[in-house]
């Protein structure tokens, strides 16, 4: 795998996910990273380049990295790189070198952006360039179905692509033992406080609601460049800031909440939504992307991008229906727990890379 697999986002998520998967299902993996720790791993294993961090989500890697792929790779007979696009910018790199590495599988993150600011055109171009590089890989993985035509029209065949949804772990992700029911709507919010995730547009949507009923909470888990718009939403203490915690403590907290909220502008199918949804919370969310197809109005909301009275709407909606709350809850875990276990996902992955040896042994001929 190359991948990073230390930050606190979607990408490192899935990548630890699989990376548990593969190990489960007896395989040798090795990791090719710039992140310092990777999990479940023995050191001589994991093989690291240097790095320069421009954001939580990409780096622009060590010219060296390609060089000490090839050379790994063939010490010790790997049969195939999975890498994860989104990652750095050793993933633009390696299809030029195809010759000397093995077969290319290719994860793609990254979705294209919805809304009209100067943030989601900076990720529009992001998109553009990476479906550029995806063209050179053997075999390209889809994690939201929905972006399977924008590849499609950009030239890369049908039939070096497939989808693998993001999984979750239903049996860590679980709904609380005890009912919640102290008369607070608890709204929660998980992942990056930035404009492509909407925390913005949910901190002024709150801040309407809660002038409404002040008997509302919000609790935000992650970090990032909205944070200091919290001050100054309402007057009181009922936001609660929690910053980054360890994955493993979501559900804790999640277990304590009444409603998922994240009006994101970018398309994808979101894992934290799907955590939420397993531990039987309704979403508010916005509908693009996969989305439209997981949430159906009989588990959350589905409001339009950049709108905060749309968000404001969802939350009013869902605050004054405690048992409406509670079915919309129980639907969306039952929708989890029947479609979303990540056993199904990583046979679909292991299908995924013999198709990639096999296309790049059929390219080589």
């Amino acid at each position: 795998m190359v991948s990073k697999f230390h930050a606190a986002d979607g990408l490192c998520i899935r990548a630890n996910d699989v990376l548990k998967g593969l190990l489960d299902g007896g395989h040798e993996v090795h990791a090719f990273t710039q992140s310092k720790k990777v999990d479940g791993l023995p050191s001589k294993r994991v093989h690291r380049f240097s790095a320069v961090q421009l954001n939580p989500h990409f780096s622009i890697d060590s010219i060296s990295s390609v060089r000490m792929i090839a050379r790994e790779s063939r010490r010790h007979k790997i049969d195939v790189l999975h890498v994860q696009m989104n990652s750095g910018s050793t993933e633009f790199v390696l299809p030029f070198f195809k010759k000397s590495l093995p077969p290319l599988a290719l994860t793609y993150h990254l979705a294209y952006a919805q809304g009209s600011s100067m943030y989601t055109t900076i990720f529009g171009i992001a998109w553009k360039a990476s479906l550029y590089a995806a063209r050179k890989y053997d075999e390209v993985i889809l994690v939201d179905p929905s972006q399977k035509p924008h590849f499609v029209g950009n030239g890369i065949p049908e039939e070096k692509i497939s989808v693998i949804k993001n999984g979750i772990e239903t049996d860590v992700f679980i709904p609380p033992k005890k009912a919640k029911d102290d008369g607070i709507v608890d709204f929660v919010f998980v992942g990056r406080l930035s404009y492509d995730k909407g925390a913005h547009l949910l901190l002024k949507a709150f801040g309407e609601y809660h002038r409404i009923n002040p008997q509302s909470r919000l609790t935000l888990i992650g970090d990032g460049m909205v944070k200091p718009q919290i001050n100054g939403t309402v007057d009181d203490d009922s936001i609660r800031w929690i910053g980054t915690i360890p994955h493993e403590k979501i559900p804790e907290v999640l277990g304590k909440m009444d409603v998922f909220v994240i009006p994101q502008n970018i398309g994808g199918l979101g894992l934290s939504v799907m955590e939420a949804m397993s531990c039987e919370l309704p979403v508010i969310t916005t509908a693009i992307g996969e989305t439209i197809r997981l949430l159906t109005d009989e588990e959350g909301v589905l409001v339009k991008p950049d709108s905060m009275k749309a968000v404001l709407e969802g939350m009013k909606f869902l605050g004054d229906s405690p048992d409406l709350r509670k079915s919309m809850g129980r639907k969306c875990r039952e929708k989890i727990v029947k479609s979303y276990s990540w056993k199904t996902q990583i046979e679909s992955l292991e299908k995924s890379y013999e198709r990639a040896i096999a296309h790049s042994k059929n390219t080589q001929h």
